[in-house]
C-alpha cells in the first residue's frame, strides 16, 4: 500500500512541477480565476456611483411649464432639488440620455390645484437607462410627498383628522445584514464559481493525455514499472491540486473585489470568512473531483491536443448555465435537487453567500451523490488509460 501510494505521488510531483513551469498552466491556474472577480468588481463600482453615489448628491429636475406649478416647484426648492427649465424637445432629451428624468406640469395645473381638485402631471422617463430607473424612483418618493402633505391640509381644513383616515401605516423591515446595492451580484458569484471549477485543472488534464500522446512521451511513460491505474491517479491528484488552487484563488479575489467596491457594508465580506472558504471547499470538492475525471476522460478519447482543448473550453458553460438561471430565477432548495451534481452546489453555495443556515441533510446527499459520480468517471478515466487504442488518441 505504501509502495502503490509513493508511486502516485511521485508522479503527482512530477506533474506539478512540470505544470508550474507552464506559462499557460500557471495562467489558468493563478490569472483566469480573476477575470470573473474584476468583471464583478467593475460592475459593483459602476452600478454604486449610480445608485448610493446618486442618492447622496444634490438633484437637479429638469421641469417643462415652471410657472404653472410654483407651488410644487418651491416645495421641491425646499428639499434641496434644483428645479431648472426643461430642454424645449424634453422626450428627445431623455431618450438621448441628456435628462435622466423630467416632469411636464400642464397649464391648467395651478387652477385645478387652488380649486382643491386633483392636478395631473407627467413624469417623462428612459426605462432602458439604469440611471433613469433610479432618479425617477426619487422623483416619484419626492411627489408622493408633497401629494401627502397637501391632501392631509386639505382634509385638515375640513375639520377631519387625515390621521384617522389612514387605512394602514407602513414599516419597512430590512432582514438582511448590512444590506448593500451590491448584494444583489452575489447571485452572479455561483455560477462564476462554477465555472472557473470546471477550468481550473482542464489545461493539465489536456497536456498529461493529448499532449504526451503529441509529443511522444506518452508511450514511454506506459512502459515504466507502474500500474495505469497508479499513473492515472497521480496525473489526477495534480489537476485536481491545480483546480484547488483556482478556487482558493478566485474566493479571495471574490472578497476583495466586494470588499474594495462594494465597502464593509456587503453581505459577502462578512460572510465570505476563512472557516466558510474551508466549508466551501469541502462541499465543491466532490465536484472537482468529477470534473477532472471528466476532463482526464474527454482529453484521453481526442484525438489531438487542439480537439481537447476545444471540448474542455466548452464543458464548463454546461455546469454554469443552471447557475445563470438562478441569478434570474431563484428556486428554494429540495432534498431531491441536492442529488444533482452542479445544480445542488449552485443551490448550497447560494445558500452560504446569503448568510442562510445549512441543512446537514441537503450538503450530505449533494456531496454523496457527487461523489459517486466522481468516483463512476475516475473508474472510467482509469479504463480508457488501460487500452492501447491511448497510444494513438483513438
Amino acid at each position: 500500500m505504501n509502495s502503490m501510494w509513493r508511486r502516485i505521488f511521485v508522479v503527482w510531483g512530477k506533474e506539478v512541477i512540470d505544470n508550474a513551469r507552464d506559462r499557460r498552466s500557471l495562467l489558468i491556474a493563478l490569472i483566469y480565476p480573476l477575470l470573473g472577480p474584476l468583471l464583478l468588481g467593475m460592475m459593483i463600482s459602476a452600478v454604486g456611483k449610480v445608485t448610493v453615489g446618486g442618492a447622496r448628491q444634490a438633484m437637479t429636475l429638469p421641469v417643462v411649464g415652471l410657472e404653472h406649478g410654483r407651488e410644487l416647484v418651491d416645495w421641491l426648492t425646499e428639499r434641496g432639488i434644483k428645479v431648472v427649465p426643461a430642454p424645449e424637445d424634453v422626450k428627445k432629451a431623455v431618450q438621448n440620455g441628456d435628462v435622466e428624468v423630467a416632469i411636464i406640469i400642464p397649464e391648467n395645473f395651478e387652477a385645478l390645484f387652488a380649486a382643491d381638485k386633483t392636478a395631473k402631471i407627467a413624469i417623462v422617463i428612459n426605462s432602458s437607462r439604469l440611471t433613469g430607473l433610479i432618479r425617477v424612483n426619487r422623483v416619484a418618493a419626492l411627489l408622493s410627498g408633497f401629494n401627502n402633505e397637501v391632501w392631509g391640509k386639505r382634509i385638515a381644513a375640513r375639520g377631519v383628522e387625515f390621521r384617522t383616515l389612514q387605512p394602514i401605516a407602513i414599516d419597512n423591515i430590512n432582514v438582511t445584514t448590512g444590506a448593500h446595492i451590491a448584494d444583489i451580484f452575489l447571485f452572479m458569484v455561483p455560477p462564476l464559481f462554477i465555472f472557473n471549477l470546471f477550468m481550473g485543472g482542464a489545461y493539465l488534464a489536456i497536456d498529461t493525455t493529448s499532449g504526451e500522446r503529441e509529443r511522444g512521451s506518452l508511450e514511454p511513460l506506459l512502459i515504466n514499472p507502474i500500474k495505469r491505474s497508479q499513473l492515472v491517479l497521480g496525473k489526477f491528484l495534480a489537476a485536481l491540486f491545480y483546480t484547488g488552487i483556482a478556487v482558493i484563488v478566485q474566493l479571495l479575489a471574490m472578497k476583495l473585489a466586494f470588499q474594495v467596491n462594494a465597502g464593509p457594508g456587503s453581505n459577502f465580506t462578512h460572510t465570505l470568512s476563512l472557516a466558510t472558504v474551508f466549508l466551501v471547499m469541502g462541499i465543491t470538492l466532490p465536484l472537482m473531483m468529477a470534473a477532472v475525471a471528466l476532463q482526464f476522460i474527454i482529453a484521453t478519447m481526442t484525438r489531438s491536443f487542439k480537439e481537447a482543448q476545444t471540448y474542455l473550453g466548452l464543458l464548463p458553460l454546461l455546469p454554469a448555465i443552471p447557475g445563470m438561471v438562478l441569478v434570474f430565477a431563484p428556486v428554494k432548495a429540495h432534498a431531491l435537487m441536492m442529488l444533482i451534481p452542479t445544480f445542488s452546489q449552485t443551490l448550497l453555495l447560494g445558500q452560504i453567500l446569503r448568510g442562510e443556515t445549512l441543512s446537514f441533510v441537503h450538503v450530505a446527499l449533494s456531496m454523496g451523490a457527487t461523489l459517486a459520480l466522481a468516483a463512476v468517471l475516475i473508474i472510467g478515466a482509469i479504463r480508457l488509460y488501460e487500452r492501447e487504442e491511448l497510444i494513438f488518441g483513438s
